[in-house]
């Protein structure tokens, strides 16, 4: 017997039901489940006990979404084109840089490609994510100048990994040792012979007034 989108005045595929019968078609739709509603509507033909798409769309929007709240395997769905959700990103953001892409992926039902765009839209380097500094960040963690930073790494004092795909220096800064730290802190160099400007020009060179003459210091 068909059924009916309404018992009485009540709604019959509840959210609750649609997911239920849903978990039925999980169970009997070998391999991958259908990513569209026209491809769902494909194998649902007359299947009265499956709910239909506009019902699954209003509680879901979209037939992945559907699918995973039936309790389907991540990688039986495919998530393609489909928005983020705040779960999704909030777990993108704690697992970037621990995690693998692909262990990310696996776990999202996303592809590796997919990770790796939502990191960079939300603009996410998975090691930076992860705490690693670029020269020009140390330098300006440390306030000292960028050359300085540039010169200790490759001497290979401050201990560092290159990124020759992004043509940057990724460190750690937990590599920073307390002698490391004394390197970077250190005074600035300077080769000037000349007087430091101090406002005052004579006394800058250490010349005094007296009356309308004026006499240099012993």
């Amino acid at each position: 017997m068909p059924f009916p989108n309404f018992i009485g005045r009540a709604r019959f595929w509840t959210e609750e039901r649609v997911i239920a019968a849903l978990a039925t078609a999980v169970a009997e739709i070998k391999g991958p489940l259908p990513r569209s509603d026209a491809a769902y509507n494909r194998i649902k033909k007359g299947r009265f006990d499956w709910p239909t798409t506009g019902r699954i769309l209003e509680y879901f929007h979209s037939m992945a979404r559907a699918w995973l709240a039936a309790g389907a395997l991540a990688d039986r769905v495919s998530l393609f084109n489909i928005e983020w959700s705040e779960e999704e990103k909030e777990y993108l953001c704690d697992h970037a840089g621990i995690s693998t892409l692909e262990d990310i992926a696996r776990y999202l039902g996303r592809t590796r490609g997919g990770v790796r765009g939502q990191l960079w839209k939300m603009g996410i380097a998975s090691r930076h994510n992860q705490g690693f500094l670029s020269a020009a960040e140390l330098a300006k963690e440390y306030g000292c100048p960028y050359h300085r930073v540039r010169t200790l790494l490759n001497a290979g004092i401050i201990k560092a990994r290159y990124d020759s795909l992004r043509n940057r220096w990724e460190v750690d800064p937990d590599d920073i040792t307390p002698a490391v730290a004394t390197l970077l802190e250190a005074p600035k160099q300077t080769h000037k012979t000349w007087p430091t400007d101090v406002g005052d020009y004579y006394q800058r060179y250490g010349i005094r007034r007296s009356g309308e003459k004026a006499a240099a210091l012993a």
